[in-house]
């Protein structure tokens, strides 16, 4: 059963857009407060407070167009902010332009420019690998995945990878390998868990375990009802194990 990977349903980079939503905002408040309003550089940051702002409270209204506007002109201000780059690139990949999410990312992912606190390596590392996956290069998205997966450090940062990794091993057809990165990314998964449940019931489906694949998304269902993808996917799960299984025979007594 081949299919795409969809990043559609539900929380992704879990821990991305919520970590640094307002970290353009803040940064730029942090560092020029005390700049008197009238001068050149207190105007470039009354400017960048009112982008960073308005960034900000559109990207936490889900207005992603408007959002997008924002963010590319903090960037193009600032190109090499951690917390700016990430939010952007996130942006990017959300509007079908993963190519230039990966120009954003890869000199922070590569360690050529420096993270932050708000945006730390392993975070700009999963939302490359991300990109990467979008653009359809999932064995260079598990190789970066692996460098997060193999630091016992970066421990909150896991679940993530492991849902990427997973994403990425099942598009290159290692659906038990890929199996096993969905079950521990749930085992440390903080939030809602629907999308890679229902990541996890297709890997199954691909490997014929249609039972445990309704399973986990008739459970998934009941969590997030909203999720018109999940109600999808068991239709389809459901249709594809009717025609696979063979049906018992009926036994007609007399």
């Amino acid at each position: 059963m081949t299919r795409k990977p969809s990043f559609k349903a539900g929380r992704f980079i879990a821990l991305s857009a919520a970590a640094v939503l307002l970290a353009a905002c803040a940064s730029v408040n942090d560092r020029d407060v005390g700049d008197p309003i009238d001068s050149l550089s207190g105007q470039k940051a009354a400017t960048e407070r009112r982008l960073a702002t308005s960034a900000a409270d559109a990207m936490a209204a889900g207005k992603t167009q408007e959002a997008l506007v924002s963010y590319e002109k903090l960037y193009q201000r600032d190109s090499r902010n951690a917390d700016v780059a990430v939010n952007y690139a996130q942006l990017l990949r959300r509007t079908g332009k993963a190519d230039q999410a990966l120009k954003v990312l890869a000199p922070f992912a590569k360690g050529e420019r420096k993270d932050s606190n708000r945006a730390p390596r392993a975070m700009l590392k999963n939302e490359y690998a991300a990109a990467l996956i979008e653009t359809g290069k999932f064995a260079e998205a598990a190789d970066m995945l692996q460098t997060v997966l193999n630091d016992s450090t970066l421990g909150d940062f896991h679940p993530d990878a492991s849902h990427l990794s997973g994403i990425a091993l099942d598009a290159q057809g290692q659906h038990k390998a890929a199996e096993k990165m969905f079950r521990q990314a749930l085992d440390g998964w903080k939030g809602d868990p629907t999308s890679v449940m229902n990541n996890l019931a297709l890997n199954l489906a691909s490997q014929g375990m249609f039972d445990e694949a309704l399973t986990t998304l008739r459970r998934a269902q009941i969590m997030a009802p909203e999720k018109t993808e999940i109600a999808r996917n068991v239709q389809i799960v459901s249709e594809l194990r009717d025609a696979v299984v063979p049906k018992a025979p009926v036994s007609l007594k007399k």
